[in-house]
């Protein structure tokens, strides 16, 4: 994606504000990264300042046990079936009766401030815009949970739809690494460049071990990996005992229906604590239509007010950079 074009070829109205907040985190060389390979992993220095990382691993250790009834051992010799895991069985064309993916908690931007502080993450709200704009939408905050298995995640990109898929991407991740990364413990894969290919992996294309294309992501805990939407990733099986603990935040365009569903169910004591930026990832400015016309208008109002107030943050109507490839 060009830094400078628009989505017609003129100039982009945003781009000096979008480079500022990337040049003024020094995150550059990540951006470069990222248009070359698909993908970049920001270290925990500059993405997880303030013992981030640590206290993200706790809260999600928290919420494992809230809804769980049982609090996780991140250095457990076995495996980590909680209650509902078996969904996850099969996965995207894994063995049967194996998990690639462990357990999945969504919806953590409800469950306290940690989870809030990780979603305003400067860096991490830089490369999003940078990759799905400011009107982006939290497609999904949630934290998965991996012990040892069988099966690797296969290859595959998260941009849905036919091919040739857009050129734009229209979806983004960012995954906090809560323990390290390494190929027995897990870690995630991906195939550099892919994200140019524009399509799904096929047939064998789709495997993760013994693919020559296919690199290992081995960083320490409290690091982000940050990848485009096109980009073929999945995950290697865990050999490790323990738990591989890791929370995605991943981004869509506001075009696209997120996996979450947060419009009217953030508490206002969350919003008034949070930037405007918050309500707008969070739904608040996605307004719900009914059948009796006054609650169709109520909504529409609602969200027109929080979608003000983001432009008085922002300092831009996005209305009037409609054309930009970041609004």
């Amino acid at each position: 994606m060009s830094a400078g074009a628009g989505s017609r070829g003129g100039p982009d109205p945003l781009v000096e504000k979008v480079w500022r907040e990337i040049q003024s985190l020094g995150l550059e060389s990540h951006i470069a990264e990222i248009e070359v390979k698909g993908f970049t992993v920001i270290p925990p220095g500059v993405a997880c300042p303030n013992g981030l990382g640590e206290r993200l691993l706790e809260g999600c250790l928290q919420v494992a046990e809230r809804r769980h009834g049982v609090r996780p051992d991140p250095h457990a010799e076995g495996p980590y079936t909680p209650r509902g895991s078996e969904l996850h069985e099969g996965a995207l064309g894994a063995d049967e009766g194996d998990s690639p993916i462990g357990d999945m908690m969504h919806s953590l931007a409800l469950e306290g401030r940690v989870f809030e502080e990780a979603l305003m993450n400067p860096v991490l709200l830089a490369v999003a815009t940078y990759l799905v704009g400011y009107n982006a939408l939290l497609l999904t905050m949630a934290c998965f949970m991996k012990g040892p298995n069988r099966s690797p995640l296969p290859l595959h990109c998260d941009a849905m739809g036919a091919s040739p898929l857009p050129a734009t991407p229209t979806e983004s991740n960012m995954t906090y690494a809560l323990t390290d990364y390494t190929r027995e413990n897990g870690c995630v894969a991906f195939v550099p460049g892919s994200h140019k290919w524009r399509r799904q992996p096929q047939g064998d294309e789709r495997k993760v071990v013994g693919n020559p294309r296919a690199v290992a992501i081995e960083c320490p805990a409290g690091s982000l990996v940050c990848w485009h939407g096109n980009t073929w990733h999945g995950a290697f099986n865990r050999t490790a005992p323990g738990l591989r603990v890791s929370i995605v935040v991943d981004f869509v365009r506001r075009h696209i229906r997120s996996r979450e569903n947060l419009t009217g169910l953030v508490p206002q004591e969350v919003l008034d604590r949070n930037p405007a930026r918050f309500a707008i990832l969070t739904h608040q400015a996605v307004p719900r239509a009914s059948t009796d016309p006054a609650v169709t208008a109520a909504e529409t109002e609602r969200a027109r007010r929080y979608l003000a107030a983001y432009h008085e943050e922002l300092g831009v109507d996005l209305r009037r950079a409609a054309d930009s490839v970041y609004a």
